[in-house]
């Protein structure tokens, strides 16, 4: 039998036709029975007008045409027979009559027994599974709404229809196997791909169950089927997103792992793999196998701690790689825990720290020589960013101010320690830094709690912006020392100086003593010539005056001569005065002159005609130029073919990179410097002559580099030399004294 969508129900417009049919059969049953003297049981066709009426699935309506047709049998008999009852006719009655009554009672019942198979197929259409039954031959005998709604056909256009061939069926096993399957063990349940009505496709879970017959016989499938695309769909992205996060996990660049609860590894990534770990046949004790002996207990103590108090778990360990040796690596987990805190599982990473050990390790290793670096050499670092004052010292710094590592750097702490004259300076360096100026140079005093004084040299430049705010990396060195072996050194220049100017002025004592004896005579002679002038009968008052005024100026020049001599063989401090450099060029030479004279030496001095003014000492200068004066007159004594000519020039010399300088330059036509001895000329102790110590052009160097100039000199050999200095400019700032 073949099951339908709405089975025994039947249309209103079908019903009214079938009970228009059944009248005009009872109508026409009841003419030939009541009228016609057939002598057969024309009232048993009334089962045919019961049928017909219990076909439209109204049990009162088939109940009431049951009554009917029975009533009709008996009127129409009682009419055909006039009282006659004779025992044909009254058999043919009861015939009749059981025979509406049997069809009627089998129509109530089978009206029963479909309309308990519609409830039960109306409960199968209230499910959302997809039912499909279907013969052996895969031709569908019923289809549910659920399967109206899954594949888009109606009931009407998918019965009668192969299911395979309609749904285009699709499976991992061929169809042929899946048909063998349900028939040898009666059921299959699985996944299958099937296209819609509209040419989409789903996929169902499908169970399928076979029906038998009494012998037996596979006579039909049940099948009921699961719209399961969209969780497929999402098992398929919920894979693809695991496969992505395994992915991403194994890509990390650290070895992630997690554990239970109380500490048994269960997942490691393919970063393991270096390790040459797996967890097959390891269960949770991998770490005693891979964690240096050395750690081993530290880490373990460590990692039982944490999973004891369900603190966050960290510790430093060498690991052993597959090819035997270690690296460092920090080891970090997290536990994962339930709404009610606990501890559910344990998830981390180790991270390959071997570069940032080493790293680590040389750092402190550079620190640790920067440290005795600067403890050695006594410069700290000190780190300032403005205009906030934060400030960063070293540990040097800290020594050097002599303040407790514990205290926070500040430049109150600098001012405290800073020298009282000095203090001005040191407000003035900290304020030159805050307009941005890109270096910082200053050198000051520091005067400590006991009273003692220190000096030192503090450089800053600003460093590449990384904020806002300016940032300056400075040095600050301790130059107590150098300070007080500068002064040492410079005691002793000074004291060499002088028993130089003093040896010189013994090696000038007959142009000394001509200098003061000329001067001298003159006076004498004046005086003669003044009483001469008196003597006479009549004064000549006007010539005695004019001797008189030579005596003053020639008394005068002795005075310089003598003041001079006395200046040069004093020793003193160095007095800086703002001086005419053609003033000091021309007293030195007339200082010198009888040794021109003596040794045959035509000078020629060449002065600039605007006066150079330099801030410098008188002494020293002149000190400077009758050296090289006489070391030119020297480096003269053995030319015998040409002139001695000694050449003194004053001028400017233009830097074009430090500006404007006054400049004096010796000229000789001597024998020249060789160039091997050109480059120690200025050395202490280098001499060319037999009887020179070596000092004079030294302490030239020095007295010049004092004075912030340089000298130096340019020669050819067997071609004269010339030995030249350059000053500074005064520019009005010099405090003459």
């Amino acid at each position: 039998m073949m099951l339908r969508q709405g089975a025994g129900m039947t249309s209103a417009r079908d019903a009214r036709f079938l009970y228009f049919l059944a009248v005009v059969i009872a109508v026409i049953v009841f003419v030939i029975d009541a009228l016609t003297p057939l002598d057969i049981a024309i009232a048993v066709l009334y089962v045919v007008v019961v049928l017909l009426v219990a076909s439209t699935a109204s049990r009162q309506a088939a109940i009431a045409t049951a009554w009917t047709c029975a009533a009709l049998t008996l009127v129409a008999f009682a009419m055909s027979h006039d009282g006659n009852y004779s025992g044909g006719p009254v058999a043919r009655c009861i015939v009749s009559l059981l025979a509406i009554g049997i069809t009627s009672f089998l129509a109530l019942r089978n009206q029963a027994n479909t309309a308990r198979l519609q409830e039960q197929i109306q409960l199968l259409n209230l499910t959302h599974d997809a039912i499909v039954a279907y013969d052996m031959s895969d031709r569908i005998t019923f289809w549910n709404q659920g399967a109206e709604a899954l594949y888009g056909w109606s009931a009407s256009q998918a019965i009668g229809q192969r299911i395979h061939d309609l749904t285009r069926t699709s499976s991992s096993i061929p169809l042929d196997e899946l048909r063998d399957e349900v028939v040898r063990t009666g059921s299959w349940e699985g996944e299958l791909q099937r296209v819609r009505s509209d040419g989409s496709t789903v996929i169902v879970s499908s169970r399928f169950a076979l029906w038998r017959d009494d012998k037996g016989k596979p006579r039909a499938v049940l099948a009921t089927n699961n719209d399961i695309t969209l969780r497929k769909r999402m098992e398929a992205e919920l894979q693809r997103q695991q496969d992505e996060l395994r992915a991403t996990i194994d890509a990390i660049p650290g070895m992630v792992w997690s554990s239970s609860c109380d500490g048994e590894l269960s997942y490691i990534n393919r970063r393991w793999n270096a390790l040459g770990v797996s967890l097959e046949g390891n269960s949770g004790d991998v770490w005693t196998s891979i964690v240096h002996p050395d750690d081993w207990h530290a880490m373990y103590a460590a990692w039982r701690g944490a999973i004891a108090t369900g603190k966050p778990f960290e510790n430093v360990s060498r690991i052993r790689h597959s090819d035997g040796s270690y690296r460092w690596m920090h080891i970090g987990a997290e536990p994962l825990r339930d709404r009610e805190g606990h501890i559910l599982r344990w998830y981390g990473v180790n991270t390959d720290i071997e570069e940032r050990k080493q790293m680590e390790e040389a750092l402190e290793r550079s620190e640790a020589f920067l440290s005795d670096a600067q403890r050695l050499s006594r410069t700290g670092s000190i780190g300032t960013r403005l205009p906030t004052g934060e400030m960063w010292w070293s540990d040097e710094v800290y020594r050097i101010f002599e303040y407790p590592q514990h205290v926070t750097p500040s430049m109150e702490l600098i001012v405290a320690r800073a020298h009282p004259d000095d203090l001005a300076l040191v407000r003035e360096a900290y304020e030159r830094g805050l307009p941005g100026m890109p270096y910082i140079d200053v050198e000051h005093r520091l005067r400590m709690p006991d009273g003692r004084v220190k000096h030192v040299h503090y450089v800053a430049h600003l460093a590449a912006p990384q904020t806002a705010n300016l940032e300056y990396v400075g040095a600050l060195m301790d130059v107590t020392e150098r300070q007080l072996a500068q002064d040492a050194l410079d005691r002793s220049t000074a004291e060499l100086a002088h028993v130089t100017r003093v040896t010189m002025l013994g090696e000038l004592a007959a142009s000394i003593a001509h200098e003061v004896t000329q001067p001298l005579a003159a006076i004498v002679t004046a005086g003669d010539a003044a009483r001469r002038w008196l003597n006479r009968p009549k004064p000549d008052l006007g010539e005695v005056g004019h001797s008189i005024d030579q005596m003053v100026r020639d008394a005068k020049r002795a005075t310089d001569v003598i003041r001079q001599i006395r200046a040069m063989a004093q020793k003193r401090d160095p007095s800086e005065a703002v001086l005419d450099l053609n003033v000091i060029v021309r007293e030195s030479i007339e200082l010198v002159r009888r040794e021109l004279d003596a040794a045959r030496v035509e000078i020629e001095a060449s002065y600039a005609q605007r006066a150079p003014l330099v801030c410098a000492d008188r002494v020293q200068l002149q000190q400077v130029v009758i050296n090289l004066v006489m070391n030119g007159v020297q480096a003269m004594a053995g030319v015998t073919d040409r002139a001695k000519r000694l050449r003194v020039c004053t001028g400017r010399f233009d830097d074009r990179f430090d500006g404007h300088y006054a400049q004096v330059a010796v000229e000789d036509s001597g024998t020249g410097i060789s160039e091997e001895n050109l480059g120690r000329l200025f050395n202490a102790f280098f001499t060319t002559k037999a009887d020179g110590m070596g000092m004079g052009l030294s302490i030239c160097r020095s007295i010049v580099e004092a004075h912030g100039g340089r000298i130096w000199a340019e020669s050819q050999e067997g071609q004269g030399s010339t030995v030249q200095f350059i000053l500074p400019l005064d520019k009005g700032t010099c405090d003459e004294q």
